[in-house]
């Protein structure tokens, strides 16, 4: 079986997808479900988000 991989939102990092669901940091912004490596890259991207709104 190959592992499936997904990246950060964020930064980009890889991010086994069939690890333990603690090991990744998901969080809904404006009604979406994101996942991220961190809680950083997370809100870091929800800043970067409305920046661009503006």
């Amino acid at each position: 079986m190959n592992p499936k991989f997904i990246r950060c939102e964020y930064c980009k990092a890889v991010i086994p997808s069939e690890t333990c669901a603690l090991a990744t940091y998901k969080t809904v912004i404006e009604g979406k479900e994101y996942i991220f490596c961190c809680k950083q890259c997370a809100q870091r991207y929800q800043k970067r988000k409305g920046n661009d709104r503006k």
